[in-house]
């Protein structure tokens, strides 16, 4: 099965427009004022007239009760935080097919994912520290017992051949292809689509 392919952190209306023309799944946009990469809930109504791809609206500080607010105008929810015992009972009650899951690329976290993994299709391996590169062994490890990850934490041109092999479910992309923080280079937005979706090496 493909590679599928999400791009995040996107807060312009023009790459919004562009990213819709390529061959790409998923169209990531950070809610939660704890980011840098933060647009305003508003914004995500405004993305759904310029695009037919799934939106996926994403945040940290998230209140289980509230999910049905949050999943407005998008797809999808992603709860990028660890989960309490509490709050994944809560979820139970929800359509979690919505919702993305992260669980931190540690194996101190393998009892947590194994504790989601019925919760959700779609939970994503990401690095356990903000701004630090996810650990491709634990990636691996995960995959071994459950192929249907998703994975992200500092991918880019330079390691998205190791990603590849591994064959997840999907691959979530950010920071890496950015001109500044928000903003997208559609250049390499394109070298990476090559390579998920068709194999091609770079310098081709």
């Amino acid at each position: 099965m493909a590679i599928k392919l999400k791009i995040c952190g996107n807060s312009t209306i023009s790459d919004i427009i562009q990213l819709s023309s390529l061959d790409i799944d998923y169209i990531g946009i950070i809610t939660d004022p704890i980011s840098i990469r933060y647009v305003k809930p508003e914004f995500l109504s405004i993305v759904k007239k310029y695009t037919n791809k799934p939106i996926v609206n994403v945040k940290v500080n998230v209140n289980i009760r509230e999910l049905d607010k949050e999943l407005e105008n998008v797809d999808y929810l992603q709860i990028h935080r660890v989960l309490s015992d509490y709050e994944i009972e809560l979820l139970k009650s929800y359509n979690t097919r919505k919702i993305i899951l992260y669980v931190p690329a540690s194996m101190g976290y393998k009892k947590y994912l194994e504790k989601i993994i019925g919760l959700t299709d779609m939970i994503l391996v990401d690095s356990a520290k903000k701004g630090e590169s996810v650990d491709l062994n634990v990636v691996k490890e995960f995959l071994k017992d459950y192929p249907n990850l998703g994975v992200a934490g500092k991918i880019g041109l330079d390691n998205i051949n190791d990603f590849v092999n591994l064959n997840p479910k999907w691959i979530d992309i950010s920071s890496s292809i950015e001109i500044f923080p928000g903003k997208k280079s559609i250049e390499k937005v394109n070298k990476i689509i090559k390579m998920v979706k068709h194999g091609d090496l770079f310098n081709k």
